[in-house]
């Protein structure tokens, strides 16, 4: 009797200790939608045409902030910033870093910086990354090297909905290998997060979501457009399709965590990685002021929500400003890790303020660099300087001050209409200190976007997305005249424009040996259609364009080219003198010009696939081979 005594008194303590133990740490979601503008959702109560009930459930069960924002106003800098914690700036994270087979290779989310994948990953997380990066193309910039387990996804800005390829440049991959076809990929993207969320069940695990819907190009299947009848505007009818996918994307992986069980144990976080670029897709910003790669509102103010179930409050709207910086501190908090002091973040833990334990704002005051362009929010109160308002547009090096700066208050002027820094000197000294005394901490940037892409993000959100279509500068120690390598290159080489010859303002010789038995296309191009060079062949006969300011100049020679291998070159003299040269004998010579403005699309070798240069169209490819070029910039 006593053995038996003694035995189910082990069991009531072993039960006891067992019922005590912590619970097991909760999952989380990330899901970043993209281009996304702040009246779009049906729950934010702006938009009625395109019903999004999925993304509305989040919310529904969640807490909605109406003043939530990101740190910067478009793609990358703002995702530098959520994976982060930290304010981009203070890394030189400032500007998005260029297509795929434009931007130098070292540009990219700053290896020094751990990642949210890093920080949970090292706390016991399966970890996966589904959806875009644009946080940089080198090896050492690969999500499967930032602290994820898997990736399943593409790693540039804008990407085709349909062609797994990324129009030859940036494939969808899965773990580093391009995945060679694909349905759609917003389903495909919810498709896989599902898989990995069913697949991990039982430990737990982070899923990083980032879609690229809503982002142009729109491309959206029927079965998604007939669901919108009444829209009759087309552009408004297949953004329709792309938020309806998006949402039905959603309702996937949100359906998975029921269907598993893990829905009670799950944190999501949704938000949207800018304001909307109206002009281009459509997608609208409710009563904002501004757009996409702006500091007005329009730009930075965004969709933002948090559930937990049984855990947070549930069809809660919190009026308190928040940032994308604080999705980083409160999933740690969530899951028991406690940020170090050297990590230096800027986000704050939202758990005591979600939970009711904490009634005031989560920060004294929230701020913006882009450019020359600035904001910073304090209360009610936003000191702002954006298109429209003393920026100096085509000008990204020049850095941002507080000069001319407007003064709103959002609490009873929320589209930023009524300027009121006349009228409150004192605040707007107040503010401006504020912000100077935060820029301190920030370095420069380490590379720039082209003057034209500053003026494109600048419009009115008409064109903003020339950052994925051209180049990034890289910072101006890569600038000097005549720097960077002069060859030799062959068929298929490419540099971005910061690593190209510079011929602003300066003759040159181009030279290649090319071999053909009929013998067109481009053999070498630097720049496009404002300013840059090219030599072709044009009907079988040797020619050289000069684009200066888009003025084009084209020398041809008398001759066609014999079938076979051949030595070509094209001079430009001081002087603006151009000579042909087939095989060291002269072929052609006519007055040109000298290119003023350094081209900014980088150099091709083979065609002209970045914006033809000459009379022909793009790419225009050479129909041999081309080796053995150089491109030589005289004193």
């Amino acid at each position: 009797m006593r053995i038996s005594l003694l035995a189910a008194a082990t069991v009531l303590t072993f039960l006891a200790s067992a019922s005590a133990e912590e619970p097991a740490k909760p999952n989380v979601l990330l899901i970043v939608a993209d281009d996304l503008g702040y009246g779009e959702l049906g729950v934010q109560g702006y938009s009625k045409d395109i019903p999004t009930p999925n993304i509305d459930l989040i919310a529904a069960y969640g807490t909605r902030f109406t003043n939530g924002y990101v740190s910067g106003p478009y793609c990358s800098p703002t995702r530098a910033g959520l994976l982060t914690g930290r304010y981009q700036q203070r890394f030189g994270h400032e500007f998005n870093p260029g297509p795929a087979e434009t931007a130098s290779q070292k540009v990219g989310l700053d290896l020094a910086q751990k990642t949210l994948g890093d920080r949970l990953k090292t706390a016991g997380y399966a970890t996966a990354w589904i959806g875009k990066s644009h946080l940089g193309y080198d090896p050492e910039f690969h999500p499967l090297k930032r602290g994820f387990d898997y990736f399943f996804g593409f790693l540039g800005g804008a990407h085709d909905y349909l062609d797994s390829d990324g129009r030859g440049r940036d494939p969808v991959q899965r773990d580093g290998k391009p995945i060679g076809k694909m349905d759609y990929l917003t389903e495909d993207l919810g498709r896989e997060a599902s898989a990995f969320i069913e697949k991990s069940k039982g430990k737990p695990w982070f899923t990083y979501l980032a879609f690229n819907a809503v982002h142009a190009p729109l491309e959206a299947p029927e079965k998604y457009q007939s669901r919108f009848p009444n829209i009759t505007d087309p552009k408004r009818k297949k953004f329709a399709g792309l938020l309806s996918a998006l949402d039905d994307a959603v309702g996937v992986v949100l359906a998975k965590l029921r269907e598993t069980g893990q829905e009670e144990n799950t944190l999501v976080f949704f938000i949207s990685d800018n304001g909307g670029p109206t002009g281009q897709t459509s997608s609208g910003n409710g009563p904002l002021h501004g757009f996409k790669a702006q500091t007005w509102e329009g730009g930075i103010r965004v969709p933002w929500i948090v559930q937990w179930k049984n855990h947070l409050p549930e069809g809660k709207v919190d009026n308190r400003p928040v940032i994308q910086l604080d999705i980083l501190p409160t999933a740690l908090a969530a899951v028991g890790v406690t940020p170090q002091p050297d990590w230096q973040l800027d986000g704050v833990n939202l758990l005591p303020y979600l939970k009711g334990e904490n009634t005031a704002a989560p920060h004294e005051a929230l701020y913006w660099r882009f450019g020359q362009q600035m904001a910073i929010r304090k209360g009610d109160w936003k000191l702002v300087k954006a298109p429209g308002s003393g920026v100096q547009l085509g000008s990204p090096r020049i850095s941002a001050t507080t000069e001319g700066a407007q003064l709103y208050n959002l609490a009873a002027d929320i589209g930023e209409r009524n300027n009121l820094a006349s009228a409150e000197p004192d605040r707007v000294k107040e503010l401006a200190a504020d912000w100077a005394y935060w820029n301190e901490k920030n370095v420069a940037p380490k590379w720039f976007p082209t003057n034209q892409q500053n003026r494109n993000m600048a419009r009115n959100g008409t064109v903003v997305e020339a950052d994925e279509e051209q180049p990034a500068n890289p910072a101006p120690a890569n600038q000097q005249t005549g720097g960077g390598k002069t060859g030799p290159w062959k068929s298929g080489d490419k540099l971005p424009g910061g690593q190209a010859p510079q011929i602003a303002n300066h003759g040159f010789v181009l030279s290649a040996h090319v071999d053909s038995a009929s013998a067109k296309g481009v053999i070498a191009a630097l720049g496009g259609q404002a300013n840059g060079i090219a030599l072709f062949l044009q009907d079988g006969k040797l020619a050289f364009a000069i684009r200066n300011q888009r003025k084009l100049t084209t020398v041809i020679s008398d001759k066609a080219l014999p079938e076979g291998g051949h030595q070509v070159e094209a001079r430009l003299a001081p002087e603006g003198q151009v000579t042909l040269l087939v095989d060291g004998a002269v072929a052609a010579s006519g007055k040109g010009e000298l290119v003023t403005t350094q081209p900014k699309e980088g150099l091709t070798i083979g065609d002209d696939g970045r914006g033809a240069v000459g009379d022909y169209a793009a790419p225009n490819e050479f129909s041999g081979k081309v080796d053995n070029v150089t491109l030589k910039p005289l004193p």
